[in-house]
C-alpha cells in the first residue's frame, strides 16, 4: 500500500511535464530499497562473523542472533524517522492553486448569477 502512496506523491508533486518521470522515480526507489536491504543484511552478516565470532545471521535461524539484527534495524529506522522529520519541516507542498482558483471563480460566478436572477424575479 505504501508504494501506491509513493507513486501518487511523486505524480502529484512533479511538474506537469515530468509526471511519468516522477512515477519512474517512485519505482526506482523501490528497487534501490531492495538492493540496500540485501546489502545491509550481507554487510551485517560479514561484520559480525569477523574475529572468530559466531555471527548474528547463520544458516540455522534457531542459532542466529536475530534479536541483535532486528535491534540494529530498529535503530536504523529511528534514525530514518528523525531524518524524515527534518525533511518534512522544510518541505513545501505543491498545491494546485491555479486550477482550484479557476474552479472557485466559476462557482462564484454561478452563484452570483443565481442570486441576480432570483432578485430580478422577485422584483
Amino acid at each position: 500500500m505504501r508504494h501506491v502512496a509513493k507513486i501518487e506523491f511523486f505524480y502529484d508533486q512533479a511538474p506537469e511535464t515530468m509526471k511519468s518521470l516522477g512515477t519512474s522515480y517512485a519505482m526506482t526507489s523501490v528497487g534501490i530499497g531492495n538492493f540496500l536491504s540485501s546489502f545491509i543484511l550481507t554487510t551485517v552478516s560479514h561484520i559480525t562473523k569477523e574475529h572468530g565470532h559466531k555471527g548474528w545471521i547463520l544458516n540455522n535461524l534457531n542459532a542466529s542472533r536475530l534479536d541483535h539484527y532486528f535491534a540494529f534495524l530498529a535503530i536504523l529506522s529511528s534514525l530514518n524517522f528523525i531524518f524524515y522529520l527534518v525533511v518534512t519541516k522544510f518541505y513545501q507542498y505543491k498545491a494546485e492553486v491555479s486550477d482550484s482558483m479557476e474552479v472557485l471563480r466559476g462557482e462564484l460566478e454561478v452563484s452570483k448569477n443565481k442570486v441576480t436572477n432570483h432578485v430580478d424575479l422577485q422584483q
